[in-house]
């Protein structure tokens, strides 16, 4: 089924239609939960994020303006979410297992040597996004991973633009002390 758009779903939802609501889930839970993921750490906490955030957006979506696209308003739940349980949370030690999948299990790789040096630097890089600060990894998630233009990640977090530039410049110079740190230590090392 091709997918009509946004605002096409939110007005059939306005109008009581609530099963098209799922439409915009399928459409966003990927990117949410990622998103969610990566500031937290923690599958279990990204997945509930990532419903919740829904759930707030389904409940506020008469207040939603339109003025922006509805991921970017989606985005900023997600994100001030996801900042809020961080910020609750004290001193959790992430485990192995709260890593993506490409970042674990290096060990023992068997594969052709290109694929296993870009595996390795997948890790070094989702290593060092766990050594940020939740507001850095966000950062970093929407300008790299979900390719967002810093306008649209200003009204995500709040942050205007041009601090935001600042503060992304200094969180890449920050990921990049971690890996050659890492690198120089042999933090990650899978031989």
């Amino acid at each position: 089924m091709e997918y009509k758009g946004d605002i096409v779903y939110i007005e059939q939802v306005l109008a009581g239609n609530l099963n098209a609501y799922s439409h915009i889930v399928n459409r966003y839970k990927d990117k949410a939960f990622n998103l969610a993921f990566r500031i937290c750490g923690n599958t279990e906490e990204a997945e509930e994020i990532a419903q919740d955030s829904f759930l707030k957006a389904f409940r506020s979506l008469r207040s939603f303006k339109m003025k922006s696209s509805f991921s970017t308003w989606l985005y900023r739940i997600v994100y001030n979410s996801s900042i809020s349980q961080v910020r609750t949370r004290k001193n959790r030690v992430l485990s192995l297992e709260d890593f993506p999948a490409d970042a674990k299990d290096f060990i023992g790789y068997d594969a052709n040597e290109e694929v296993a040096v870009e595996e390795y630097r997948k890790s070094l890089v989702n290593f060092a996004l766990q050594k940020l600060t939740e507001e850095d990894r966000a950062l970093i998630t929407l300008f790299y991973y979900e390719e967002m233009n810093p306008g649209e990640i200003a009204e995500v977090t709040g942050i205007n633009k041009t601090n935001l530039k600042v503060k992304l410049f200094r969180a890449r110079r920050k990921m990049q002390e971690i890996i050659e740190k890492a690198e120089k230590k042999k933090l990650i090392c899978h031989e």
